[in-house]
């Protein structure tokens, strides 16, 4: 157990000592975040616009098939 806390102990100093500054972080957040919204406009709302055009050409061609029967 001491070998363990030990370790963290070593590490949190590391990443303390690595001094990033807000600037940095900041500068990360705000990429993450433009990924996130890039990935929405470019993967997410095209692909559910297709399937929600799918799906209801698909009800349309099963309504208009039960008429004709």
């Amino acid at each position: 157990m001491r070998i363990n806390s030990l370790k963290v102990f070593q590490i949190s100093n590391l990443l303390m000592a690595a001094e990033f500054s807000a600037e940095v972080s900041n500068n990360s957040a705000v990429g993450m975040i433009g990924s996130f919204i890039a990935a929405a406009l470019l993967i997410v709302i095209p692909a559910s616009a297709f399937l929600i055009f799918v799906s209801q050409k698909d009800s349309l061609d099963r309504s208009s098939a039960s008429g004709r029967r």
